[in-house]
């Protein structure tokens, strides 16, 4: 089953290409007088967000699409939503290089200049909605859905992203139930072998779908929608 744990707008990385580090972090801005005597006084001015630096590699079949998806998002200079774990930010991508080695192998390396902390800038239950809509997003990207129009402000977008996500779940589960009873017995070769492209496909939809499909309810949930 596909693993996702860190997104970026709306691309994610999965598997092994989940970064072993992401560094990140800033500075605190101080005022420091000392007057004579040798005392110290000092005005906290407040905290000066720094960068965000990760690498990896893209891979499988979308690998340039992602790469090209990023490289596309720094010309424009996008802000994007960024979360792992139990970290949200907005960010916008200051550096992006990577090494096309095959249509499905492009390591990269990417920095990124965070614009809002987004944990620590709002109430909990919304840190905890932004969040969860930019892992939807990044699942939801996986499997080919589009969750660009939903926002922890939008009751509509998020109902919309819950009905499309239904329907991908769904018609993944239907496509895994047809290709696996090509596996009885009975049926020649031919026809489970060229079920197993379906497999993998079907699979990684559904995962990806379902995993975004818990994430938006929660931030339904979340933000005083309720369950959709």
């Amino acid at each position: 089953m596909t693993s996702v744990a860190v997104t970026l707008g709306g691309v994610a990385f999965r598997d092994f290409e989940v970064p072993a580090e992401i560094k990140f972090g800033g500075t605190q801005r101080l005022a420091v007088h000392q007057p004579v005597g040798g005392s110290r006084i000092v005005d906290v001015l407040g905290a000066a967000a720094g960068e965000i630096t990760f690498g990896g590699t893209f891979s499988g079949p979308d690998a340039a699409l992602r790469a090209q998806a990023l490289d596309v998002a720094l010309n424009i200079g996008a802000t994007l939503p960024l979360a792992w774990d139990g970290f949200a930010f907005s960010v916008v991508i200051t550096a992006f290089t990577a090494t096309y080695q095959k249509p499905w192998w492009i390591p990269f390396q990417i920095t990124l200049l965070s614009v809002e902390n987004l944990v620590t800038a709002i109430p909990t239950a919304l840190a905890q909605a932004g969040l969860d809509i930019a892992s939807a997003a990044g699942l939801g990207g996986l499997s080919g859905i589009s969750l660009a129009g939903v926002s922890a402000g939008s009751s509509a977008g998020i109902a919309a992203g819950q009905a499309s996500l239904a329907a991908a779940v769904s018609g993944a589960g239907s496509a895994l139930s047809g290709a696996t009873a090509l596996f009885s017995g009975g049926v020649g070769a031919a026809q489970p072998i060229g079920a197993l492209t379906t497999l993998g496909a079907a699979s990684s939809t559904l995962a990806g779908a379902a995993a975004a499909q818990a994430y938006l309810g929660r931030a339904a949930v979340n933000i005083g929608l309720g369950a959709l």
